[in-house]
């Protein structure tokens, strides 16, 4: 697959908000394995984009510890 196919998959939202996106999504946008914060933005009233705004690694200072806390 080339980086400029497109790539039709089904992201998931659960009742609770957890996301699921699929892993063919998550290679393409190189973030496989990774947390990842995202920016949604709705169009009309059954569509949206997705943006990957930030891309980390969890450090090992362990679980809670690596979340960013507003100012």
């Amino acid at each position: 697959m080339s980086e400029t196919e497109p790539i039709r998959e089904t992201i998931t939202v659960q009742a609770d908000g957890r996301t699921t996106i699929p892993d063919k999504v998550r290679e393409r946008w190189g973030i496989k394995g990774l947390k990842a914060f995202c920016e949604i933005e709705t169009v009309g009233k059954e569509k949206g984009f997705i943006r990957v705004m930030n891309r980390w690694t969890p450090t090992k200072r362990g679980p809670g510890k690596d979340v960013v806390k507003k100012p």
